[in-house]
């Protein structure tokens, strides 16, 4: 397990010198935003989105344009959804839990139908505009616990070795050092907060920790079981499908559509690390405590085109298809670092300034089958499978250049995969105006050595009132643990980095209201 991890660290390491420990990377980054788990409608999600072939429903859209060629009526819909995130972590010998809840719209859509008068051939055609919440990011992650393996601030000191000291001071009123390419702005913090210090162990621009002591022999030792170590992770955002669909209708048997479709894409990150002294006589420097905090931002606009089709070969039997272009995805960060660090000699606090950078990533193509049946109007099943290659995801700079993400876009071909999702639904009505759903979502893992696969179970209920109106409800809740694992940062010399293991599950829920006229 803890191969990859290296692995991954040392990729890490070589693509992103801008970076401190401890931040989010392009290549999770890359896979997090060419995912996609639908939302939709109360109505898509409680049928675990398996209507590629049923269509009739806004939801439905994202994954098959065609969906909106069965209508025969306009309609309007609105869905406000409540998404909630469960983590539970073992670090350093301790577990601890925390959840993350967020308001969204999952859904806001119409589609207006235009009859041409025919009674064969193009039958009708329609137009539909809706925004469909494809990815929620809402985590969040905490640990703490008592250690002597190793620390954050020895590591800072022994990536800094070689460097000269004068390079990493900041003079007043100027932020010049976090624009020098071959340093890590975690350097300069530590450097100006005085948490580390010049070492002479007979080499020259060498230093040491506030965390760690030197021995009588002259190597480096942290106090025994005196060093509480405690991070929190934090994530939200979201990605949003702002759908422009045109749809037809064929002699009412062939059903065909094209989307454009504009994605927003958010998200926000804050990481901190916190090493606190137990005992600061036990340390040399007076070390009592420091705080490391790391904030991301990244948004951006991406797009894509797809198209689909709905067939009805024989009555109550319905099939249907879709594929989609790739996504490509402009993107921009913004992210700023702030240290702040006691010892019974000082107090310090620094801020960096603010970085950006903008690039671009292109999710893979991905292509969908559905089978439906409808019995009478009270019954229907369906059955779904998509496949994407995350192995094709690749990111490059403004210009088009891949080899500025060597390393993100070798690890991504190395260790993504092809997946096979499947979704299952079923509805029914047992009286005109009450419809009873359930589904089921199997997401299979994108990690070729990690088991990321997900299932989720999802249920709800419908009511259609004769004037038009409807309202849906729909419950979804993750059936597994996903796990993760990881080291909190890097393992230095002799020194053990912890490693932080995550097992978290979600659950949501949504209520549709709708109008048709």
């Amino acid at each position: 397990m803890y191969k990859r991890i290296i692995i991954a660290t040392a990729l890490v390491a070589g693509a992103l010198q801008a970076y401190a420990q401890l931040t989010p990377q392009y290549y999770n980054n890359a896979l997090l935003f060419s995912s996609q788990f639908y939302d939709g409608t109360a109505r898509s999600v409680a049928m675990g989105n398996a209507m590629t072939a049923l269509g009739g429903d806004l939801g439905a859209l994202s994954y098959n344009p065609a969906a909106s060629g069965v209508y025969r009526y306009t309609e309007i819909t609105l869905t406000p959804s409540v998404y909630s995130s469960i983590t539970n972590t073992s670090f350093l010998g301790n577990t601890m839990q925390a959840d993350k809840s967020r308001l969204s719209l999952s859904n806001v859509g119409w589609v207006g139908s235009f009859e041409t008068g025919r009674t064969r051939g193009l039958v009708n055609f329609n137009f539909a505009i809706t925004a469909n919440q494809s990815n929620n990011f809402a985590w969040r992650s905490s640990g703490s616990g008592i250690q002597n393996s190793s620390s954050y601030l020895g590591l800072i000191a022994n990536t800094m070795s070689g460097i000269k000291s004068d390079r990493l001071t900041l003079q007043e009123d100027s932020y010049d050092a976090f624009y020098d390419s071959d340093l890590l702005w975690n350097q300069i913090l530590a450097w100006n907060t005085n948490l580390v210090d010049p070492w002479n162990n007979g080499s020259e621009n060498q230093y040491i920790g506030a965390t760690e002591n030197i021995s009588s022999n002259g190597s480096l030792y942290i106090p025994q079981n005196n060093l509480n170590q405690s991070y929190y992770k934090e994530r939200t955002g979201y990605v949003e499908d702002i759908i422009f669909n045109f749809a037809g209708n064929v002699s009412d048997i062939f059903f065909f559509g094209v989307n454009l479709t504009l994605q927003s894409i958010w998200m926000n990150e804050y990481t901190s690390l916190t090493e606190t002294a137990v005992n600061p006589s036990l340390f040399d420097t007076g070390f009592t405590d420091f705080t490391h905090e790391y904030r991301i931002t990244t948004s951006g606009l991406g797009v894509n085109v797809e198209a689909g089709f709905i067939v009805r070969p024989v009555a109550g039997l319905t099939i249907g298809g879709s594929i989609s272009t790739p996504t490509w995805m402009f993107l921009n960060e913004t992210w700023m670092e702030s240290m702040n660090g006691n010892t019974e000699f000082r107090r310090t606090a620094i801020d960096s300034p603010l970085g950006e950078s903008s690039y671009r990533l292109t999710s893979p193509f991905r292509w969908n089958l559905g089978v439906g049946y409808t019995l009478g109007g009270f019954l229907a099943l369906a059955v779904d499978y998509e496949r994407t290659d995350y192995s094709d995801i690749f990111l490059s700079d403004n210009n088009g250049n891949r080899n500025a993400f060597q390393y993100d876009n070798e690890y991504i071909s190395t260790y993504y995969q092809a997946v096979n999702n499947v979704r299952a639904g079923i509805e029914a009505w047992p009286i005109p105006q009450l419809a009873l759903r359930l589904g089921y979502n199997y997401y299979s893992s994108p990690d070729r050595d990690f088991d990321f696969s997900r299932h989720y179970a999802s249920a709800g209920i419908g009511f259609r009132a004769l004037s038009g109106f409807f309202v849906d409800l729909a419950y979804q809740q993750q059936c597994n643990q996903s796990d993760n694992n990881y080291l909190l940062y890097d393992s230095y010399e002799t020194f053990e980095a912890p490693v932080t293991s995550e097992r978290f599950r979600d659950w949501k829920i949504l209520l549709t209201l709708g109008w048709r006229f």
